[in-house]
């Protein structure tokens, strides 16, 4: 009699957070090892999933470098990115919109992530943010961003995609996509903790501005003069006594040097 094959179930389930955390360690690595095979640079995990994720986000056929990636929904990684930087820096908010664009896909963002090299992916996207939420002196369109708020947005988005790599469900923060698959909430928490870096970047040089500009104001004030009880403390005194040290000299009274 023969024996039918045991049918296995299937847990590729991308509404399954333990699907996401598995399918982002899959091409995690598997970006990893392209980016060493193409450069001999290493690049780190928040980078490699940053990278693919806007890769495969796009429109248009995929490459054979994204070859060999977890199937589903990768992109909602970038997706959910986008969605957060769009809500920041939309330009009828007043910001500057030329970097990163006002609609849900910032297609200049996630080209420059996909396009670049692995390792910069999370760099390139920390300069559009400090460009667009810090633009030049006089509102210059392209001028070199700031490099420790690069590096603060940077190592914040970094973070962030590492610490929801194992653990719960990050906190969206907005209930418009609290429904929303675990890669999705990923991608705009992480894009949430570079935007808060960028603002706090800007509320601290704010602060430092302000304390300087104080300094300054009260470093150009005369010093207070401390006098003893009952003394004047408007020069009246020293000007008398100076007067009179003057009168004896010229009357042949004062002490002789």
């Amino acid at each position: 009699m023969t024996q039918s094959p045991t049918e296995r179930a299937s847990h590729r389930n991308p509404s399954d957070d333990a699907w996401w955390r598995k399918a982002l360690d899959a091409t995690g690595a598997t970006m990893q090892l392209r980016a060493y095979e193409d450069t001999g640079r290493d690049a780190s995990w928040s980078d490699a999933v940053m990278n693919a994720s806007a890769a495969v986000s796009m429109p248009g056929p995929n490459g054979q470098r994204w070859t060999g990636l977890p199937k589903g929904p990768l992109g909602n990684l970038a997706d959910g990115f986008a969605q957060r930087l769009s809500e920041e820096y939309m330009f009828e908010k007043g910001r500057m919109g030329f970097l990163i664009d006002n609609t849900d896909f910032l297609p200049n963002v996630r080209a420059q992530m996909a396009r670049g090299d692995v390792d910069k992916t999370l760099e390139s996207a920390a300069k559009n943010i400090v460009t667009s939420a810090d633009p030049g002196e006089h509102g210059e369109r392209w001028h070199h961003p700031d490099p420790d708020a690069v590096s603060d947005v940077r190592n914040a988005m970094s973070q962030q995609l590492l610490d929801g790599r194992y653990g719960s469900p990050p906190a969206a923060g907005n209930e418009a996509v609290a429904d929303q698959n675990f890669g999705f909430q990923l991608g705009y928490a992480t894009a949430d903790a570079g935007v808060k870096a960028m603002n706090e970047f800007l509320a601290e040089r704010k602060g430092s501005e302000l304390a300087r500009s104080v300094q300054h104001t009260l470093g150009a004030q005369p010093s207070p003069r401390v006098a003893a009880e009952g003394k004047r403390t408007d020069g009246a005194a020293a000007r008398q006594a100076t007067a009179g040290v003057t009168a004896a000299k010229e009357s042949g009274t004062g002490p002789r040097g």
